[in-house]
């Protein structure tokens, strides 16, 4: 048969042991190579690389001893509201006349010093012992300066330490405009704050004391503001100059700390 023929002579012939044999073509090779070099770049920077990681909390501007309530020593009838909201009030000063039941006018002076965040009488309103008409942002500290308070939720708490840099992005001015205000903690509490807590130190805003309670209790943390005398707002900001006025207590920011950085390879090694 043919195909026997074929295969004996097969057989009869040399083996062709001398002749090279082609591994790989020389493009296949340049291949192989840039990958080695991607593989052990990949792995150097794993070991070596550096990962930013940051934690974003929302918080407020304000006085270290936040706003307090201010309460009627007595019951009567408002003759006269001698405070106005958003004006400063010194400790002593009168802010609210009372005609008493016998007719006599009683004044009621404030317990501390501070500026008037609302008013919650007006003139002819009767007000009960203990009812709270005003709530003032306290400003009575010997060591009282703007700060952020900032309220962490418990499992973002922990990743943040005295000591730590945290950048703001301030609602009254724009982050993509000005950038953002510059701090740093210097205060974690211990525990989580109770939903009471919250709502006094925020001097009863139902409001923004329900949006800071929106992942449970939060853990409140103080950032003191990095000043700058050469700029208008007196804060230092990550752009050159930061906005051209004043900021105010009382706005409402988002705070970034920024976490040391992480190694690649820590994501996959057992922690």
């Amino acid at each position: 048969m043919e195909f026997r023929r074929k295969a004996l002579e097969n057989l009869r012939a040399p083996d062709d042991l001398d002749s090279p044999v082609r591994l790989a073509r020389p493009r296949a090779w340049a291949v192989l190579a840039l990958v080695a070099v991607l593989i052990a770049g990949g792995l150097v920077w794993s070991f070596n690389g550096d990962l930013a990681r940051n934690v974003n909390v929302p918080g407020i501007l304000t006085h270290p001893l936040g706003v307090s309530k201010v309460e009627s020593p007595q019951s009567g009838l408002v003759s006269d509201v001698f405070a106005q909201t958003g004006n400063p009030v010194t400790k002593g000063a009168p802010v609210l006349s009372l005609v008493d039941a016998h007719g006599a006018t009683q004044i009621v002076r404030a317990p501390f010093s501070g500026r008037t965040i609302a008013l919650l009488v007006d003139n002819g309103q009767y007000v009960n012992a203990g009812a709270t008409f005003m709530t003032v942002e306290r400003t009575d500290d010997k060591n009282d300066r703007l700060v952020a308070v900032l309220f962490a939720p418990a499992d973002k708490a922990g990743q943040l330490q005295i000591g730590d840099d945290v950048d703001m992005d301030v609602s009254s001015a724009p982050a993509q405009a000005f950038g953002l205000m510059r701090g740093h903690v210097t205060a974690v509490d211990a525990f989580p704050q109770t939903e009471q807590q919250v709502l006094d130190f925020l001097g009863g805003n139902q409001l923004l004391s329900t949006q800071l309670l929106d992942k449970g209790g939060p853990v409140r943390i103080t950032v003191d503001l990095d000043t700058d005398s050469k700029v208008t707002s007196g804060y230092r900001w990550t752009s050159n100059s930061g906005p051209p006025f004043r900021i105010n207590s009382w706005t409402q920011v988002t705070g970034y700390g920024r976490l040391p950085g992480e190694r690649p390879i820590d994501w996959l090694l057992p922690k």
